[in-house]
């Protein structure tokens, strides 16, 4: 029964990657390493976690000893830090903040060309 839980949380979990990502090749692991930095710390540590306890599970006397609410709550937590993921607006956030900096760089370059030339005499 354990090891059924585990795979069911890890098909939902994969799912959830798929329509938060659009990942649709390969395991869970390499969906996760193609939504890099975009994908929030909290699903790396439960999909990890379930990992771990599918690796105690291997061996037939430690099937029972698994928790099945941490299984659940951890499915649970990371669908719903993947349902809070939208990929439009954090590239949309990340184009505002580069020309964020661009306009301050440029207007740092003006006061120091400014400040040149009122040094050189040239205005």
């Amino acid at each position: 029964m354990t090891v059924n839980s585990v795979d069911a949380a890890e098909t939902a979990i994969e799912s959830a990657l798929v329509t938060a990502f659009g990942t649709k090749k390969g395991t869970i692991f390499d969906k996760l390493r193609k939504a890099g930095r975009r994908l929030p710390r909290s699903v790396e540590i439960d999909v990890a976690y379930l990992e771990g306890v599918r690796k105690r599970t291997a061996h037939p006397r430690r099937r029972g000893l698994v928790d099945n609410k941490q299984v659940n709550a951890a499915r649970d937590s990371s669908l719903k830090a993947l349902g809070k993921v939208d990929v439009a607006r954090d590239k949309a956030r990340a184009r505002i903040n580069w020309l964020g900096v661009l306009v301050i760089n440029l207007m740092m370059f003006g006061v120091v060309y400014f400040a040149l030339l009122k040094w050189l005499g040239a205005i």
